[in-house]
């Protein structure tokens, strides 16, 4: 049987969309404080990689005969400037490090009264959440860009290793 326009919901039909607008309403409530929780954890992950990363490329330097191989090297450059173009990753990433880590620092919301209780503090406070989301966000995204960035950076590295001298054994 179809139903007519404007006829009523039987009561099976109601429940079941009262337990869907329930259901939405609640996953609008909880989306700044989980939007929140991923922001973090990525920016978690961020740190990890470029910690990781860092460890990795000054364990390479320390084990490898490149500082040999840049001096020995007689090009336009200087040696200083050739090293100098080798350690610019690990800048990219300790600056990508400190934005990933900005994403934690606790900033006092002074527009914020969590003990308000007037009709519209709930809207405030989900505000202020969002407004916390966008700027962490901003934080991790400038992270990104400088790990990406320092992957440019370490295939350059690598071309340029590439092309350097080996030294004699």
């Amino acid at each position: 049987m179809t139903r007519q326009s404007g006829q009523p919901f039987d009561p099976s039909e109601d429940a079941v969309l009262q337990g869907m607008a329930e259901h939405w309403r609640q996953v609008w409530n909880d989306a700044p404080v989980q939007a929140l929780a991923r922001v973090e954890d990525a920016a978690k992950q961020l740190i990890g990689i470029t910690a990781a990363l860092q460890a990795l490329y000054v364990a390479i330097f320390a084990f490898s005969n490149l500082r040999v191989q840049i001096a020995m090297t007689r090009w336009f450059l200087p040696a200083w400037l050739l090293s100098l173009l080798f350690f610019t990753p690990l800048c990219c990433w300790l600056i990508s490090l400190y934005f990933a880590t900005r994403v934690f620092l606790p900033r006092i919301r002074p527009d914020l009264n969590m003990n308000e209780v007037s009709v519209g503090a709930w809207q405030k406070v989900k505000d202020a959440y969002g407004r916390t989301v966008e700027e962490k966000l901003r934080w991790l995204q400038l992270s990104h860009r400088w790990l990406i960035a320092s992957f440019v950076l370490v295939l350059f590295a690598i071309v340029l290793l590439v092309l350097l001298p080996t030294p004699p054994l």
